[in-house]
Order: structure tokens, then C-alpha cells, then sequence
């Protein structure tokens, strides 16, 4: 009880959090033995978080790498990081895999835990800076604890900073991550720095306490997210600004963050990060933030660009400032008390800043000049591809800071309180279609809640009991494929391997080269996948080929109890044409419509060693360039040499041979003039 009165206010913050929560997304999702929810969803990360840990759990252990998955990409290594399946969770729950159920998710509870922490910790912050503290129990009688009590406008306050909590359980950064990038959702983490740093004078009295602390930090960043490290390393730094100004001397300054740096790379090291051998790479480029985008939401050039702080957040800072001002005597002698304070943040601010704005110095829409980063640091900071996301720690800082700003400045009494609650209303009414649509998608039964495997035929799960197979593997990769994913969650439900799998950082060049050497040597022990387009590839190798739930699978031994599917002379396969990149045009399932200037680009295919035959079927024909290239991603293409057999204004027909596997083969159709062309039906076939 004695706990409980100590901490009600930010317990009342975290209530806050869980009310949203629990509001926005509803209770299913805390069953941890329903999956269907994330299987359903529209977007591959939330299927990739879950089949990764899933994968994982099953994964044999190998020290030193606790986090390294062996089953994910097999025969190679990657990590759990990669996964984003929450590194620290997925160890936890791995050791308690033995009595785990064979479906099982924390995310669910993850998401609630975020919420939680999310109001409990923005109160505890918000609160700090508006320099109000909670009511001591009544078994203190210090004078310090009476006055407390007896103060008039304190409890007015603190009910101010719970309703400023409201800001940030609205931050649109937890909203829009939470259940699409879960892990990224750890907005609290920033939360718990800044609340560490404003404590830091009690808590961390001692260089080896700050050390531990810090130390801990660290670890719970890497074991989470790899974004959080920079975001919570920023505000290492304004901590260690603030002892240098108080001079603490160089151990108090640099040994919190040596222990943040050793701790989170310790850590890093033991779940794999540095031992990965398939993915884990940098893209070469960085997509920066444009700083006006925290106040105006529709400056982001991407959704990974979007660094929108809220309303809320706006109408905070505009009411502190305006406090400020017409209490500026005040101000000006906390301002002076607290000068290292005021120091140590605009570094932190200023360094977020330029951080999350990677080489472009964007404002307003406008680049206004591009920073010259040597290739060897492009290629280290370019890991964090999306550094705009670091511009998150300036808008929590921000709406924390002004929340504060505004109880500390504004008269006692309920004025400031319900400013807040306005702040707070505003941040959600900002945000109302995306609440509305999370809303509906989590409370609407028949859409998350369904299973919708495409795996229906009980004769999986008797080839699964034969015992004859503990492999999967795809002929190539492509994970755009619901097939794709219900495969997996077949193969990690029954402890198998996959040899293809969809990784943050995967190098797409890597696994479009590597996975079709699946097909050189042939094992007893796998069941080959051939989806889609990699139909064309049956002809390659001698195996016993089965149609299951429209999926073709190959064996080298039969499966007994299954008809085998006829051989055929010539396999074909239709290209999707809404897959297809379109410039100057309309594309549907049906049929792509290319107007003056206009462009099809296809889908990208692997294609093996043979000939082929392409037919387009359409109209206007006569009026384009019609060609097909293929190459590496990030490398050259090349434009091949192909023979039209058949040319007329309603089908285009052409054939080609390679005596090498292409990479990323693709069709191109493009406008001469003003006559639009129509394109309904591109089919491949494997003539020979």
C-alpha cells in the first residue's frame, strides 16, 4: 500500500496508457495463444516479428551466440535481431519453450507494456520539470512532506502532468509503429532516459552507480531495438555535458558512457549481431527527416520518413512559450538556476537534430545543401537506413519539456491542468483516421481474428507426422506471397527449417543468388516450394511433384497416399501485373493503361537457365518499344537480346535463351506517341 501511494501518479499515467490501449486495440490481442491476428495483417513486418521468434524458439543453440537463428535462412546464421522479434522476450520465452503451446505470442502484452510505460514515465517526467511532487503517505510528518500537503495547487498540478501524459501516450510515433514495427513502439525507452537524467543527482550519486545504471540502459536498447541505442545514447550526452559543466571530472563525464557503449555491445555480440552470414548489411544511403515535418504532418516524403510530433505536442510548446513570456522575471531566474540544464538539452536537441537529418539538410520540403560524408561513414551510419526516426527523441523532448513548461509557468490551480487535457484531446483528434482505422481493424472479428491459412487440406499435416522432413526450401526468393508466409508458419510450427525468410537489412543480392542453389543438391529430408512464377523451374530437376491447396511441392522420394501431378511439356505462368511499377498510366489485377510518356516496368522474376517465350496481350502495340532486362539490385542492368516471333497491335510475342540464371528479369513496355496502350495479360512459358 505503501508502494502504491508513493507512486499513484504514475501509476495513474500508466492507467492512462492502458485505457488507450486497451481502447484502440481491445483484448484479444493479449491471448497469447492467438496468432491469427498478426498472420492477418497487411504489412510483413508484424508475420516477420512473430515467424521469426517462432523459428528462433525451435532454433538449436550454439555459444556464444544465444540470439543466433539457424533455422530462419538454413543453412546460414542470422540473429534475432534481424527479426525484430524482441531479442530480450524471444530468450526469455525461449527457455520457457519446453511448456510454451505450439502457437504462442507475447506481442500482444508487449504492446500493453509499452502503453503502460508510455503514461507511467511521461507523467513522472512531465511532473519533474514542472518541479511538483507527489503527496507524501501520512505516515511522514517532515515539514517538507506537510507543506506538501497543505500546498493548493500541487494536487491540481499533478493531475496536470497525468493529463500532459495524455500528449504522450498520443505520440504518433507509438501509434503508428505499434503492431507495424512492435519493437520501434519502445518509445518509452527515451522516456526512462530522460527520467533518469532529470533524477540523476539522487540516483546516480556515484560514477560506478551512474555506470550501472547507464550500463543497463544500454542493454535493454540493444536487446530491443538498435534505433533506441542512438536515441538514448543522445541523452547519455546531454548527461554528460551536465557533470562536465558541474565539473565532475573526465570518469564522471566518460565512464557512463564507456559502460553504455561496452554493455549494449557485449550484448550485441552474444545475440549474433557481428556473426550474421546472410543478413545484416547496409544500404549505402540515409533517409533523413525534414525538420519542419515534427510540427507539420504532411512534409514527409515517406512513411519512414515521418517524424510528426502531434498537434498535441505543437499547442504544448506555442502555451509554454507564451507562459514564458508573460512571466518572464520568473523565468529568467529558473532559466539561471537551471542554466546547465538549458545547456545540456539544446545539445541534445541540436545533435538529435542533426542526426536524424543524415546528409541532406532538409526544411520545408527544400534541401537546403547536402553534407559530404566520407563512403566508409555513409556505409557505417547508413545501417540506420530511416534516421529520421531519431528526430523521435526531439519530439518527446519537446512535448515533455512544453507539458512541464506549462504547469511550472502558468498560474496554480486548474488553468494549466486543463490546458493538458486540451493538448492531449487535440493529440488524439490529430490523429482520429488513424485511431478510427487501428480501432476498426482490431475490433472487427471476421478480419483479424479468422484463420485465413491458405493450407488447408489435412494431408499437410500427415506429410508433417511422416517424419520424413525437417527442411522447407523455396526455389527462389520472394516473400510477396500469402503462400510464402503460410509455408513458413507451417514449417516453424512443426519445428522445420526454412531456407528463405524476410530479414531487416537482408541483402536482397545475396539471397536472389544464393537460394536457387537449393535445387543443385537434392535431399530426402526437404520439401521443395514452388511458388508462383518458380513453376517454370519444375522441368530442372528430377523430382516427384504434388499439388496441395494450389501449391506446387516436389520430393525426391514420393509421398505416399498423394497422386503425383502430371508432368508438363511446357510450364507457364502469368506475370501480376498490379505488381507492376507504372509511370504515366492506371494498373489494376486486370489491366495496366499507359497514357503519353508512359511506362510498364513488371514485377521481378528469377529465371533459370532455358528458353522462354514471353506474350503480351492488349492493344496498341504498334505504338511502343517493348523490351526485357535483368541485374542485381543496386548494380547494372542489362537489356537482353530477344527475338520477336509474333507482332501484331493486339499481342506481342518474344522468345530468349540464357545459359545462366537471371536476376531480377523484368519486362518493359513504353509509349512511342499520344496512343495509349493497353496491356491485360503478360505470360511467360519455359519452352525448352
Amino acid at each position: 500500500m505503501k508502494a502504491l501511494k508513493k507512486y499513484r501518479w504514475p501509476l495513474t499515467g500508466a492507467l492512462l496508457g492502458v485505457l488507450v490501449f486497451l481502447a484502440v486495440y481491445g483484448v484479444r490481442v493479449l491471448d497469447p495463444t492467438s496468432v491469427d491476428w498478426i498472420l492477418n495483417s497487411l504489412s510483413p513486418d508484424p508475420i516477420q516479428h512473430y515467424l521469426g521468434w517462432e523459428l528462433f524458439r525451435r532454433s538449436p543453440v550454439h555459444l556464444p551466440y544465444i540470439g543466433a537463428n539457424y533455422n530462419a535462412v538454413y543453412p546460414f546464421r542470422t540473429s534475432v535481431l534481424f527479426t525484430d522479434s524482441l531479442p530480450l522476450a524471444a530468450l526469455l520465452f525461449k527457455l520457457l519453450g519446453g511448456i510454451l503451446p505450439t502457437r504462442f505470442q507475447y506481442f500482444g502484452w508487449w504492446g500493453l507494456l509499452c502503453y503502460a510505460l508510455q503514461g507511467g514515465l511521461a507523467q513522472a517526467v512531465i511532473a519533474r520539470i514542472a518541479g511538483v511532487q507527489p503527496t507524501f503517505g501520512r505516515d511522514d510528518k517532515s515539514k517538507a512532506a506537510v507543506a506538501i500537503i497543505m500546498s493548493p495547487g500541487q494536487t491540481a498540478k499533478l493531475w496536470g502532468s497525468v493529463l500532459g501524459a495524455g500528449v504522450l501516450v498520443l505520440f504518433p510515433a507509438l501509434t503508428i509503429r505499434m503492431f507495424a514495427h512492435t519493437a520501434l513502439a519502445a518509445n518509452w525507452l527515451v522516456l526512462l532516459a530522460l527520467y533518469l537524467w532529470l533524477r540523476s543527482d539522487e540516483l546516480m550519486p556515484t560514477t560506478r552507480r551512474a555506470c550501472l545504471i547507464w550500463g543497463g540502459m544500454g542493454l535493454l536498447c540493444a536487446g530491443i531495438h538498435l534505433y533506441y541505442l542512438p536515441m538514448v545514447g543522445l541523452v547519455l550526452v546531454g548527461y554528460a555535458v551536465r557533470r562536465a559543466l558541474q565539473k565532475r571530472g573526465p570518469a564522471a563525464v566518460l565512464a557512463p558512457i564507456a559502460a553504455f557503449c561496452a554493455a549494449a555491445l557485449a550484448e550485441l555480440v552474444l545475440l549474433g549481431a557481428f556473426a550474421v552470414n546472410f543478413a545484416g548489411y547496409s544500404n549505402g544511403y540515409l533517409s533523413g527527416a525534414d525538420y519542419f515535418g515534427l510540427f507539420v504532418p504532411w512534409l514527409a516524403q515517406s512513411w519512414e520518413q515521418n517524424v510528426y510530433a502531434g498537434i498535441g505536442t505543437s499547442l504544448a510548446v506555442v502555451l509554454a512559450v507564451f507562459g514564458i513570456v508573460c512571466n518572464a522575471r520568473k523565468a529568467e531566474k529558473f532559466f539561471a538556476a537551471h542554466r546547465d540544464w538549458l545547456i545540456a538539452g539544446a545539445v541534445v536537441l541540436v545533435l538529435d537534430l542533426i542526426a536524424a537529418g543524415g546528409n541532406a539538410i532538409t526544411v520545408n520540403g527544400k534541401t537546403l545543401f547536402t553534407v559530404p560524408i566520407p563512403q566508409f561513414l555513409m556505409n557505417f551510419w547508413a545501417m540506420f537506413s530511416s534516421c529520421a526516426r531519431l528526430a523521435w527523441l526531439a519530439g518527446m523532448l519537446l512535448a515533455a519539456v512544453g507539458c512541464g513548461l506549462v504547469l511550472r509557468f502558468w498560474d496554480n490551480g486548474v488553468a494549466p491542468a486543463l490546458m493538458l487535457a486540451v493538448c492531449a484531446v487535440a493529440q488524439g483528434w490529430g490523429q482520429r483516421s488513424e485511431l478510427f482505422n487501428r480501432w476498426t481493424d482490431y475490433h472487427y472479428y471476421g478480419f483479424r481474428y479468422e484463420n485465413k491459412t491458405l493450407l488447408t487440406d489435412p494431408v499437410w499435416e500427415q506429410i508433417a507426422a511422416s517424419g520424413k522432413y525437417s527442411h522447407l526450401a523455396f526455389a527462389t526468393f520472394d516473400f510477396e506471397h500469402d503462400e510464402f508466409w503460410d509455408l513458413v508458419d507451417f514449417a516453424a510450427d512443426h519445428g522445420w527449417t526454412s531456407n528463405s525468410f524476410y530479414m531487416a537489412h537482408m541483402d536482397g543480392n545475396l539471397a536472389a543468388v544464393t537460394l536457387p542453389g537449393e535445387l543443385n543438391e537434392l535431399s530426402a529430408d526437404t520439401l521443395y516450394a514452388f511458388i508462383d512464377e518458380d513453376e517454370l523451374a519444375r522441368n530442372n530437376c528430377g523430382l516427384h511433384y504434388y499439388r496441395l491447396d494450389g501449391i506446387l511441392l516436389g520430393s525426391v522420394e514420393p509421398i505416399h497416399g498423394l497422386t503425383e501431378e502430371p508432368a508438363v511439356d511446357i510450364p507457364a505462368h502469368t506475370m501480376a501485373l498490379q505488381k507492376s511499377s507504372v509511370i504515366n498510366g492506371t494498373a489494376d489485377a486486370d489491366t495496366v493503361t499507359l497514357n503519353e510518356g508512359g511506362e510498364l516496368l513488371t514485377e521481378a522474376w528469377m529465371l533459370f537457365p532455358g528458353s522462354y517465350r514471353v506474350t503480351l496481350t492488349g492493344s496498341g502495340f504498334d505504338h511502343s518499344y517493348i523490351y526485357a532486362r535483368h541485374g542485381l539490385i543496386n548494380q547494372e542492368t542489362y537489356k537482353m537480346e530477344v527475338n520477336f516471333t509474333g507482332i501484331a497491335p493486339d499481342e506481342m510475342v518474344f522468345e530468349f535463351s540464357t545459359g545462366e540464371p537471371l536476376y531480377y528479369w523484368r519486362t518493359a513496355v513504353h509509349t512511342l506517341d499520344d496512343t495509349p496502350i493497353v496491356v491485360t495479360v503478360i505470360k511467360v512459358e519455359k519452352i525448352g
